[in-house]
């Protein structure tokens, strides 16, 4: 994935100008946990705050809110923009020795608070109208969180894979080697005899 344009110039902080092109890698979705993850090779000795740094200033430039764990949260970044969804990303080193590092990412969607707390009332407000015997109410509200739940879903589902590409782009900035499952660069299975060399 890279940021293609008509202009040399361009940089990739540049809002507005990045252009998404289709990727060469599948990812690994875990359904269950609502996650995806991607694993990057270097030779350079990089860290993961290197990358999260780089990812920051991209997205910052483009008026996502981040957060960023305390030590107290078992993510290192919570990235959002707009009030219905979430992501929040970890990442591990793995040191091969010397300046070798694995950089494995999991990158899972979640919904906002404002969201979470919006389909409980949902919930409860169709209890209670079905409690009373007002069915039509019932079912009017019972709409509005489906389609509630729709929007929040596509949010989750935009925001899951805008960060994607932005981890690729970010990842070819610093030159790091994608590793993925079904990728089909013969680059990526130089790296992988790399690691498993060790």
């Amino acid at each position: 994935m890279e940021a293609v344009s008509s202009q040399k110039t361009q940089t990739l902080t540049q809002p507005g100008l990045v252009k998404f092109v289709k990727s060469a890698y599948r990812v690994h979705i875990s359904w269950r946990a609502c996650a995806y993850e991607l694993s990057y090779w270097t030779d350079e000795g990089l860290e993961k705050e290197n990358l999260l740094q780089e990812v920051m200033d991209f997205l910052l430039s483009y008026n996502y809110f981040i957060a960023v764990d305390q030590g107290w949260s078992n993510w290192d970044l919570e990235i959002s923009r707009g009030i219905w969804s979430k992501i929040q990303v970890k990442v591990c080193t793995e040191n091969h020795g010397g300046n070798k590092r694995l950089l494995r990412l999991r990158c899972a969607l979640r919904m906002s608070q404002f969201a979470t707390m919006a389909m409980l009332a949902y919930f409860v407000y169709t209890v209670v109208a079905i409690l009373l015997g007002m069915q039509e109410v019932a079912l009017i509200t019972f709409l509005f969180a489906v389609l509630n739940a729709s929007v929040i879903f596509y949010q989750n589902f935009c925001l899951g894979r805008t960060l994607y590409h932005v981890l690729e782009i970010v990842a070819k900035k610093l030159h790091l080697l994608p590793i993925h499952g079904n990728s089909t660069k013969p680059v990526v299975r130089s790296a992988l005899t790399v690691i498993t060399e060790q």
